[in-house]
């Protein structure tokens, strides 16, 4: 898919373990966040719409990402965006994680991946909120160490974006706070639903 990077080759040796992936010609997303780059309201949107392209056809692959961060999203020198290190991913039909592993970025976690629950594209679609959320407002909804962070995100309400941004709607708080639900339930379903 045009929006998540290729992985041509992989190999072992006796020292290392390795994968050839495709070049992508510009730096992550957190490069661009940690020189307090700012988006107008339009970029953000044009980001977002491919983040939830590549993420889609992930998910209709029935595959979860379970890391979607900053570090993980990939800009060309062009805008385009490449969605990359699916290395905790899970294939739905798979096992291999057990429920009750907590894996991802805390920041970006959805509140069930705290409490170490089964989670599915859900999980997700509410890192993807948090990634809009920040390019945004230009912080992250809850901040602080990893326990308060968690604690944040079973228990309190971000601050209203447009609170944050007096340029943002109020319908933007709507869509943002959808993505971010405490519920999985209540969060968008699909990415294409988050994306209109």
């Amino acid at each position: 898919h045009p929006r998540i990077v290729q992985i041509y080759d992989y190999g072992e040796d006796d020292e290392v373990a390795y994968i050839v992936m495709e070049l992508v010609n510009g730096k992550p997303l957190s490069e661009h966040l940690a020189q307090e780059t700012s988006y107008e309201i339009r970029e953000v949107g044009e980001i977002i719409r491919q983040l939830l392209d590549g993420i889609g056809h992930a998910h209709a692959e029935r595959v979860i990402h379970r890391d979607i961060k900053p570090s993980n999203i990939l800009v060309n020198s062009d805008g385009r965006i490449k969605l990359s290190d699916f290395g905790i991913a899970r294939i739905e039909s798979s096992n291999l994680t057990q429920v009750g592993d907590v894996l991802g970025t805390p920041h970006y976690m959805a509140p069930e991946q705290f409490l170490g629950a089964e989670i599915d594209t859900q999980a997700d679609l509410y890192s993807v909120g948090v990634i809009a959320y920040e390019l945004l407002t230009g912080r992250k909804p809850f901040t602080g160490n990893t326990a308060a962070v968690m604690q944040a995100a079973l228990n309190q309400d971000p601050e209203l974006p447009s609170h944050l941004q007096p340029k943002l709607s109020p319908l933007m708080d709507q869509v943002l706070l959808k993505a971010l639900a405490k519920k999985a339930a209540n969060r968008y379903r699909t990415a294409h639903e988050f994306s209109e």
